[in-house]
């Protein structure tokens, strides 16, 4: 009996170990929980949409969000102080992200970048559009570069600070640069930009204008009229891409145009030709009636009028000669109107520009105040005709109530609001005509509006508007 007691024991051993159980099936049934270092950085719950990176200019505001961020947010307290942009929190760099060149680790706390940074952009008179959400920014130039903007946090175990990444999205590659080295030193506390403007004025390209001007000064002076001939033909290449039809050969015309009204980049002779031509569609002056028939035959003038015609079609009703409005159509149209609209009143800026400011050679300084008189008679003359002559285009509306009809679109569109306060201000300084239907036209509050939105986020905006408000206080107090 006892050796069967003990034979039912040592049968009983081997159903009590369980080590052969727990190397079955059910130690690979359990569940293994997902690293952190897979995905984001920061747990997997971060969820990326391509549009955050890869969208148009417009973007959402929930661009990026996390799970928890979809449940309906508290509102946030308001502030008396205007700030333009306020993140509340900043995303930690993806892994397997690679950041841009153009991008920036510096040490300081989010709230010093964020003013740095808003600053720039205002001094720079680049148009940005903030998501507080996603610390991102959509940014605008006045040479139409793309650009996006993004705070990052640094990985774990990094510095503390805050990594700012700027992305090219379209434009010109040389400008881009330029302007996202001035925004990252200016964050960075390498750059004054403050300090940059007062020197150097609005031009971010003012070492390269300096350069361009030096040149022409050591040029070798060439004869008038061969100098009058060249202008002459490169203002009829211009013609020939702004009256073909495609998008992308008037653009570059109006860029041509851009350059030929402008004296720093071209001198004081082509420019005065191409702003006669912009402005009356003819390239002799106003007042040269005297000039012979040979003089007068020089060139046949109908490209010139057909470029007037296609500025202030482009300008009054955003389309080239008796083509459709694209204005709000929904195709890819709009797009390039936007770009040939904002060329467009470039353009007409310059000229305004050159012909209000323009120098004449005095024989000696006792016929100074002549001078400055013919100057002064010539310009009101040609602003005058410009004013008359495209009323005479378009029997439905003023060029005057077009610009300020522009202006007052400071808020979303401050790059063609500025160019518009230009003109207003050209042609009020040179004509008392132009001043009084600025002013029976309300100008005068639409310019303290737009002054605002200039002082808060665009310097270049509210410079133009304070002198087109000195101009219409000058009228005032003449009166």
């Amino acid at each position: 009996m006892p050796t069967s007691n003990n034979n039912t024991h040592e049968d009983k051993k081997p159903a009590a170990k369980k080590p052969v159980q727990e190397s079955g099936p059910q130690f690979r049934s359990v569940d293994i929980a997902r690293p952190p270092s897979i995905g984001l950085i920061g747990g997997h719950n971060d969820v990326i949409d391509k549009q955050a990176y890869f969208g148009g200019f417009r973007r959402p505001e929930g661009a990026y969000l996390r799970t928890e961020d979809k449940k309906p947010a508290a509102k946030e307290p308001a502030s008396d102080r205007y700030t333009p942009w306020s993140p509340t929190e900043v995303r930690q760099v993806p892994a397997f992200y690679p950041l841009e060149r153009s991008s920036r680790f510096v040490e300081a706390d989010l709230d010093t970048v964020v003013s740095r940074t808003s600053e720039a952009n205002r001094l720079l008179s680049i148009h940005a559009e903030y998501c507080n959400k996603t610390a991102t920014a959509t940014l605008l130039t006045s040479e139409n570069v793309e650009m996006h903007l993004s705070l990052w946090k640094p990985s774990a175990g990094d510095k503390e600070g805050i990594v700012i990444e700027i992305q090219r999205r379209k434009g010109d590659s040389i400008t881009f640069h330029r302007y996202s080295r001035c925004i990252l030193d200016a964050v960075a506390g390498d750059l004054d930009i403050s300090d940059h403007v007062e020197k150097n004025g609005d031009d971010i390209d003012a070492v390269f204008s300096r350069k361009v001007q030096r040149m022409l000064t050591l040029e070798a002076p060439q004869d008038s009229r061969t100098e009058t001939e060249n202008a002459i033909i490169a203002i009829e290449i211009a013609h020939g891409l702004i009256m073909k039809d495609r998008i992308d050969a008037n653009q570059l015309g109006l860029e041509s145009l851009c350059l030929l009204t402008d004296a720093k980049k071209t001198g004081l002779t082509t420019a005065v030709i191409a702003s006669r031509v912009v402005l009356l569609g003819s390239a002799r002056d106003v007042t040269s009636s005297n000039s012979s028939p040979e003089e007068a035959l020089l060139c046949d003038e109908t490209p010139f009028q057909e470029i007037r015609q296609a500025l202030l079609s482009l300008i009054q009703f955003r389309r080239i000669g008796d083509g459709d409005d694209f204005g709000d159509a929904s195709s890819d149209e709009p797009e390039h109107i936007t770009v040939l609209h904002n060329l467009a009143l470039a353009v007409l800026a310059n000229a305004l520009d050159v012909i209000s400011n323009e120098e004449i050679d005095t024989p000696s300084a006792s016929e100074d105040v002549p001078a400055v008189r013919n100057r002064l008679d010539t310009s009101e003359s040609i602003s005058e005709q410009f004013l008359d002559e495209s009323l005479e285009f378009s029997e439905s509306r003023d060029i005057m109530k077009t610009l300020i009809s522009e202006l007052g679109k400071a808020g979303m569109k401050p790059h063609n609001a500025c160019l518009s306060a230009k003109c207003i201000g050209s042609l009020c300084k040179a004509s008392e005509k132009a001043r009084k239907k600025a002013e029976e036209l309300g100008a005068k509050t639409v310019v303290q509006t737009a002054l605002e939105v200039g002082t808060r986020t665009h310097l270049k905006l509210q410079r133009e508007c304070s002198k087109v408000l000195t101009s219409l206080t000058r009228q005032n107090n003449d009166e």
